[in-house]
């Protein structure tokens, strides 16, 4: 797993944006933007990120870690094996599924 993803995925576990944690660390939000996307991180920050996301600093070294996740509201559970499944989409689906559902509401609002 590479560091961004650990990055994002303790961030998530820690429910922290990218601006709560960027403001933890005195940085900006792009700057958290550009390490989950696999920029490098300085090696200045690895001891705060760890301090914040409640981990060791190692943590972020180790591209072999994984993350237990509590299941969330929005996850499907296998309940035998543990196996979680969580579905995320960008805003923008939910806006265009939002516009046609006004279109095809607005249009056969007179005729139903």
């Amino acid at each position: 797993m590479t560091t961004g993803i650990t990055l994002k995925l303790l961030q998530e576990k820690r429910k922290l944006s990218q601006e709560e944690l960027a403001y933890k660390i005195g940085v900006v939000q792009a700057t958290i933007g550009n390490w989950e996307r696999g920029k490098s991180i300085k090696m200045d920050y690895i001891p705060k990120l760890a301090t914040i996301l409640e981990v060791t600093a190692s943590y972020f070294m180790d591209e072999t870690q994984t993350i237990i996740n509590q299941p969330t509201a929005d996850a499907i559970v296998n309940k035998e094996t543990g196996f979680e499944i969580t579905i995320k989409t960008p805003n923008t689906l939910f806006d265009d599924l939002n516009k046609k559902m006004d279109f095809i509401i607005n249009r056969f609002n007179g005729i139903l």
